[in-house]
């Protein structure tokens, strides 16, 4: 279920390689054994216009959309291991940061949902 968006100057992705982000942010999180397997979705999005402070430096952010119930503990213990991934992978960034976000159930739907609560059939 987990979705990550990892936002970036486009530079560093051509730099670093797309995939490589991908895979950095995606294997930290599978790590922790927290999610079922394939549950992971990351996604990136590479951006031309931007502005760190005054400077048009590298960035990268990444946000975390998890269901409510995580405890503050582990949503941090997830926050903190994916950035020490990315600042391993990216040692000469300075703006590395991420967030983690809570979603409640009751608002989110997907096909699956969808399909069972209206009787259609796939």
């Amino acid at each position: 279920m987990p979705h990550c968006i990892i936002d970036c100057s486009a530079p560093l992705a051509n730099r670093v390689g797309e995939q490589a982000l991908l895979a950095a942010v995606h294997d930290t999180l599978d790590g922790f054994g927290l999610f079922k397997p394939g549950d992971i979705k990351v996604r990136l999005q590479g951006f031309e216009h931007y502005r760190c402070g005054a400077t048009q430096d590298d960035f990268i952010h990444v946000a975390l959309y998890l269901f409510a119930g995580r405890s503050a503990e582990q949503q941090r213990s997830l926050a903190s291991a994916t950035v020490a991934a990315l600042v391993q992978l990216l040692p000469e960034v300075e703006a590395v940061s991420m967030d983690v976000r809570q979603m409640p159930r009751e608002t989110f739907v997907n096909r699956s949902q969808y399909l069972e609560e209206t009787g259609l059939q796939a």
